[in-house]
């Protein structure tokens, strides 16, 4: 009995090591399975956010590319600016009111608009720009007082500058700090939250060129996010300058001569052979350096409210019924239809009588022209004479002739938010309107429902030009990369080639030089040029009349055709053709250029 109860005692012992023995190598095992997974599996995730616990990165901004006119001259580049930087690691959010207040007494931000900043570091979990362009006086105040900033960094980062200010604003256009939907959009293409993108303009169409590739700076910091080291920094690459067809001294007088007439306004000159266009002005612009700064500035805000519209672009954007200088596509649909004899002669005394209703229709001139044929009638812009032969043709020939010169369609100028606006026809059908009697005479004399751009207006003198080819505009000729070539861009591009006669074409090419040597143009003469040119005064619903003139010179061999509009300048005659006299005279006689006068002191007479 002794013995067996000793075996049995002994038997139980042995059970519960052996029990102890397979517990504690079950523990060991998953212990060292663990072990395993964190070190092996989960480790590299591990030790990056061990790394995020003391090391911020910061992404250098690449140098956007220069942008340049035809002739070398820098519309657009970069400099270095002092730039403020929050880092929310390891700070107390009780800190960011305090913080903010002694921060507003350097920066010129406020107090609540930095507590908005230092609190969106804290949502994106990571170091971000809270004011940019600091002085070099703020910059020093800020690294004295740094035991006193927690959190706060300075670093010198290149930022867009445009040195001629206001100069060609409109195509340059201006760039931004990027939004959460354009971040969403582009993320795949490298930007990152805080990057500048092309808001408008050229910075806007060829952001993809001029931005580059960011580099960046893992940096240490330590626990009250201030910078301790650079650990790694990898170098950002440019982006390439891109080479307009603007000529910057063209595009300057334009701009000024524009502002001189106290009217908003646009100028368009291009190359009647090719496209480029030479000068793209729009008046009032802007300076796009207003845009750079972070945050909100009185100045930005006094553009966005401003009644004259500075940021729109008046040569694609704004709208006009072109006047009389739309009597070139009338007269063209005339003669090609064959229903007009040139040397027949309509007898105007200021009045036209439409139809049984006898409605009166008035010419620009109260008293009339007399006797017109078809050399004065355009040379004199007589209303009278076009409503007549407006009434031959029909308002369908005038249609299909002016669809051939591009109006009712965009150009394809290579620069965003382009208008356009259907042509008179096409517009009362969609809108389900009647068409009038009246309408026909309207229509013949470029007024009633029909509306153009100024560029729309250069395509159609620039035809007249060339002889009925229609040659897409464009701003971008090539980049470069270190003053190296990389890619053409852009390049002569024919949209469409009509046939017109070479009767046709003679007949409207010489009344157009008769208008600027005895007509209503003469303010566009050049000496020793002939100019071929067509004033056009254009009703608006309020206010004077919209200005016109459209030319091209030389007239025997033309290089350079232009379109000119003054917004409630009056007459085309006295308002438009002195500033595309002076625009043809600096490019094709900069010489001639200084010695003409402005001969602006009274009206010239003229439609």
């Amino acid at each position: 009995m002794v013995f067996a109860a000793g075996f049995s005692h002994q038997s139980i012992r042995a059970g519960r090591a052996r029990s102890l023995t397979a517990f504690a190598f079950m523990a060991l095992a998953a212990a060292f399975l663990r072990l395993g997974y964190l070190q092996i599996i989960r480790g590299a995730a591990f030790a990056r956010a061990s790394e995020n616990n003391h090391t911020q990165v910061l992404v250098e901004r690449a140098p956007r590319g220069r942008i340049l006119d035809r002739d070398g001259r820098v519309l657009a580049d970069d400099q270095p600016v002092f730039v403020a930087l929050f880092s929310p690691l390891g700070l107390d959010p009780a800190v960011f009111e305090p913080l903010a207040k002694r921060l507003s007494g350097i920066l010129t931000v406020q107090g609540p608009e930095l507590q908005k900043r230092l609190f969106s570091a804290v949502r994106a979990k990571s170091m971000v720009r809270i004011s940019d362009r600091l002085s070099r006086d703020q910059a020093f105040e800020i690294l004295q007082d740094r035991i006193h900033l927690p959190g706060i960094s300075l670093t010198i980062e290149e930022q867009r500058y445009y040195p001629n200010k206001e100069l060609a604003s409109h195509v340059l256009g201006y760039v931004g700090e990027i939004t959460d939907d354009e971040l969403d959009q582009f993320a795949e293409q490298g930007y990152h939250g805080g990057d500048w993108i092309g808001k408008s303009g050229i910075e806007r169409l060829y952001d993809p060129s001029l931005h580059g590739q960011d580099g960046g700076f893992l940096i240490e910091v330590d626990a009250r996010g201030r910078q301790v080291r650079v650990i790694r920094h990898v170098l950002p690459q440019a982006g390439k300058d891109l080479v307009l067809t603007l000529d910057a001294k063209i595009q300057e007088l334009a701009e000024k001569e524009l502002r001189d007439t106290g009217h908003p306004g646009a100028a368009v000159m291009m190359n009647p052979n090719t496209g480029e266009l030479i000068a793209l002005a729009s008046s009032p612009g802007f300076d796009p350096n207003l845009f750079l700064p972070l945050g909100d500035s009185d100045e930005r805000k006094k553009l966005l409210s401003d009644p004259d519209l500075p940021l729109y672009n008046r040569t694609i954007q704004a709208l006009y019924p072109p006047g009389s200088t739309f009597k070139i596509v009338t007269s063209l649909a005339a003669l090609e239809g064959g229903t007009v004899d040139p040397e027949k002669k309509v007898y105007c005394d200021g009045t036209y009588t439409l139809g049984k209703e006898r409605r009166i229709f008035h010419c620009w001139k109260p008293h009339g022209h007399g006797w017109v044929d078809f050399t004065k009638g355009l040379a004199e812009s007589c209303d009278v004479y076009f409503y007549e032969i407006g009434q031959d043709i029909g308002p369908e020939a005038i249609e299909e002739m002016a669809k051939k010169f591009g109006l009712g369609a965009p150009t394809g100028v290579d620069l965003p938010h382009e208008k356009k606006w259907d042509l008179p026809i096409a517009f009362k059908t969609r809108h389900r309107q009647h068409w009038q009697g009246g309408d026909t005479l309207n229509y013949a004399i470029g007024q009633g429902a029909l509306q153009v751009t100024p560029l729309q207006m250069a395509n159609v003198i620039s035809m007249v030009a060339n002889g009925g080819e229609l040659w897409q505009p464009y701003l971008v000729s090539e980049s470069q990369r270190f003053g190296q070539f990389v890619e053409h861009l852009g390049q002569p591009r024919m949209v469409n080639h009509i046939i017109l006669s070479e009767r046709s074409l003679s007949l409207v090419r010489e009344a157009l030089v008769e208008v600027v040597r005895h007509g209503t143009g003469v303010a566009a003469q050049i000496p020793d040029m002939d100019v071929a040119g067509k004033t056009g005064t254009a009703q608006a619903s309020k206010g004077k009349d919209q200005a016109w003139f459209v030319a091209y010179a030389p007239a025997d061999k033309p290089q350079v055709a232009c379109s000119i509009l003054v917004e409630h300048g009056g007459h085309g005659a006295s308002a438009a053709a002195p500033i595309a006299r002076d625009m043809i005279a600096l490019a094709l006689k900069p010489s001639e250029a200084t010695a003409i006068e402005h001969r602006r002191t009274g009206e010239v007479e003229g439609d």
